[in-house]
């Protein structure tokens, strides 16, 4: 077996075990770093595998058998949360300008623990960003459950993650790493309109680079008006709406919620067509830790070919 499909296999499981996240094989090749490939090779690549152990049908590093149970755990807390998402979503797509809503994050693979929020990713109509925030805002601000700056407890609240303009769909170049097509890939849609999901995995066609398994397998079941998974579909924006695209309203929005937030500030991401809140930005340590555990294992892995060439 070509020894790039062999690093291939064990960067993905790399990549996973960051998040205790153990994979089947099934889900190997899917996640499947860089390399293009027929599920068919990748049994025999995993069984060959040294610094691999499987149990459960999960594949994990040697000594980690501990995060199936963790993986199986966290799947119950996750269903829990899917259900609490599911209700706050059925209230904020009623605003005709949501064109999309999706879970990000931990919980769009069931991975969520007990103690973690909800992080939803919303993409508005053109150039009613702003105006799309502060609706829902206000609407998850009147259920009590909108994760607010600086909470201790986040337990099932809802984050606003991320908002996007349909016109700002692709991922900003210098976030076009591993960690953003993942987030990408793995995103769990729950309500679509316009096709603007399929909209937003073309405009991020970069995704293929890093996982062209997972992308080729979304871009093919997501054509057209398929939204599996679980993804609600409506067709078309209520034409009223487009009628009465308000640019004034839009830029009162943006001003009164910029003057909201100037002394609350910390890492949040402001820019054309994207705003992004999130107290902890994962994209930094996790890509940070992902190559310090690839340098260990690159070591480990010459180190064991050397006592076996002795």
């Amino acid at each position: 077996m070509p020894a790039k499909i062999e690093t291939a296999a064990v960067e993905t499981i790399c990549y996973s075990d960051i998040f205790d996240y153990p994979l089947t094989e099934e889900e190997i090749w899917k996640w499947l770093i860089k390399i293009k490939n027929q599920k068919s090779k990748i049994k025999n690549t995993i069984k060959n595998l040294k610094l691999i152990e499987k149990k459960d049908n999960y594949y994990f590093f040697c000594g980690r058998d501990k995060i199936i149970n963790l993986r199986k755990e966290r799947k119950k807390y996750s269903q829990q949360k899917l259900k609490i998402a599911s209700k706050v979503i059925n209230i904020i797509k009623i605003i005709p300008s949501v064109k999309l809503i999706g879970i990000t994050g931990a919980l769009a693979v069931d991975n969520a623990k007990k103690s973690d929020d909800i992080d939803l990713l919303i993409i508005s109509s053109k150039d009613l960003l702003w105006t799309t925030r502060l609706l829902i805002t206000l609407l998850i601000e009147i259920t009590g459950m909108r994760r607010h700056p600086g909470e201790s407890n986040v337990n099932n609240k809802i984050c606003l993650n991320m908002f996007v303009d349909e016109n700002y769909l692709e991922i900003p170049k210098k976030e076009q790493d591993l960690f953003s097509a993942h987030e990408v890939a793995q995103m769990k849609l729950i309500w679509d309109r316009d096709d603007t999901y399929y909209k937003f995995l073309k405009a991020n066609d970069w995704v293929r680079r890093y996982l062209p398994n997972a992308y080729q397998k979304l871009v093919m079941g997501k054509s057209g008006k398929d939204t599996s998974d679980g993804g609600e579909a409506s067709t078309s924006t209520p034409p009223r709406w487009r009628k009465q695209e308000p640019p004034m309203v839009e830029e009162l929005a943006k001003r009164f919620q910029l003057w909201y937030m100037r002394n609350r500030r910390t890492k949040e991401v402001i820019k054309e067509g994207i705003i992004r809140f999130h107290p902890q930005d994962a994209r930094e340590w996790v890509m940070k830790e992902y190559r310090r555990r690839i340098s260990n294992l690159m070591s480990l892995s010459h180190r064991i070919s050397i006592e076996e060439s002795v």
